[in-house]
């Protein structure tokens, strides 16, 4: 049994070009897996699910007060938009964006390394901001990511860039005071879609492990590492899975918009309810194929699955670092479901790059897609095929709190509803 990087590598070239949720590359690429699925002999069923959409973006940060210059900038999708002639305010540092530091902002445009969460853009709102401004990584391009529409739900738009942590450094250093912010983006309802398909179990077809990866990519963005080379990754275990059948059945899922909030993941437990009842577990590929970088799981199930993956590692011998905790991926809605999972995940090296124009196919190869894919295809082979499923279907307490957390601070969680 082995994983088959050239063929992985293969397929991510099928699909490694930009993927964004609810347009119609996305739809392609979609398209180009269950073509591949099909001539597997299988048959893939698409999910639908409404999505708000943006395109045709434009940001600029012009300093006004006591210096001159323009920075261009990246707008953080669906946060809204400025006039044209976009808006001039007070610019007002603010740190990380968390609420302990959101006064005397009032009409202001704040300048912050993070968003803060929620709760961070909810006191934004209260306080009377009138735009934002956050700060990219040291020495990388800006991102083109979106507002979760969770948080846009309940809290509205609030205009948004990025600009260069080094544009943000000479604004802070020169003490620019006044500035001119411009957002421009257009908006529209649109449809995104997972790809869906089961091979039943030969002998325990009534309990289903989900294999899953998402394949959209950000805006602007090939998304080669995340997460074209993680659909690639879950494609191979398909291939091996088809003319090997398990003794459980697999269900695999390739999920759309993940980049949007988990947008996907959420439409499939919330519409799904009968197709989620006999899963058992999760296995996650978010992340992977980079030439420099190592290998990690997260798990979000028992201590017992921890040493299990731990022993595992070692008898690969190829690294694999492993920790107990939530991942921000497809598993939260189905660990919010009850649904232990582990995602696996490559990171360091051009991961650096991730929702930047610098996540490109140039820096995976098929030996280190394989690297990681042959210790997924292992895990997965072991515990579907095994005679009793190994690990109880049980998340620890601290996990479930993290999963709880994790939503609040994305603004998915109701107010007025139980964790499970």
């Amino acid at each position: 049994m082995a994983f088959c990087g050239e063929r992985a590598m293969s397929f991510l070239k099928k699909i490694a070009f930009t993927r964004c949720a609810g347009t119609p590359q996305e739809q392609r690429a979609a398209e180009i897996i269950c073509e591949e699925l099909r001539a597997l002999d299988l048959k893939p069923e698409i999910e639908e699910f409404d999505l708000l959409a943006y395109s045709d973006d434009e940001g600029l940060v012009e300093v006004l007060e006591p210096y001159q210059a323009r920075y261009e900038a990246s707008v953080l999708g669906l946060s809204g938009t400025t006039p044209a002639e976009g808006i001039e305010a007070p610019l007002k540092y603010v740190e990380t964006g968390q609420p302990e530091y959101l006064h005397d902002v009032r009409g202001a445009v704040i300048l912050a390394s993070e968003g803060g969460g929620f709760k961070g853009f909810e006191k934004a709102k209260q306080e009377g901001v009138a735009g934002r401004i956050f700060i990219g990584g040291a020495g990388r391009d800006t991102p083109n990511i979106a507002m979760n529409r969770s948080i846009r739900d309940k809290l509205g738009t609030l205009p948004t860039v990025y600009v260069k942590y080094e544009d943000a450094l000479e604004m802070i250093k020169n003490g620019a005071q006044r500035v001119r912010l411009t957002v421009l983006q257009n908006e529209e309802w649109s449809k995104s879609r997972n790809v869906v398909v089961d091979i039943p179990g030969t002998y325990e077809p009534n309990e289903t492990i989900v294999v899953g990866a998402h394949f959209d990519s950000v805006y602007k963005n090939q998304g080669a590492h995340d997460n074209g080379a993680g659909a690639a990754t879950i494609m191979e275990l398909a291939r091996h899975f088809a003319q090997n059948p398990p003794r459980r059945t697999l269900r695999f899922i390739w999920f759309g918009a993940e980049e949007m909030g988990l947008m996907g993941s959420w439409a499939h437990v919330e519409k799904q309810k009968e197709r989620t009842n006999n899963y058992i577990f999760m296995v996650n590929v978010d992340v992977a194929g980079g030439i420099i970088g190592n290998n990690s799981a997260s798990v979000m199930g028992s201590d017992k699955l921890v040493s299990y993956l731990d022993v595992m590692g070692s008898e690969f011998g190829r690294g694999l670092r492993v920790r107990q905790s939530i991942y921000s991926g497809d598993c939260i809605p189905l660990g919010y479901e009850g649904i232990p999972s582990v995602t696996f995940s490559r990171g360091g090296g051009a991961t650096a790059y991730l929702h930047t124009p610098g996540d490109t196919i140039e820096h995976i190869d098929a030996d280190h897609l394989a690297l990681l894919g042959d210790m997924v295809l292992e895990f997965t082979e072991r515990i579907t095929n095994s005679g009793k499923f190994p690990f109880d279907k049980e998340i620890p307490e601290r996990i479930k709190k993290d999963i709880r957390d994790y939503m609040e601070k994305g603004g998915r969680m109701p107010e007025d509803k139980k964790a499970k």
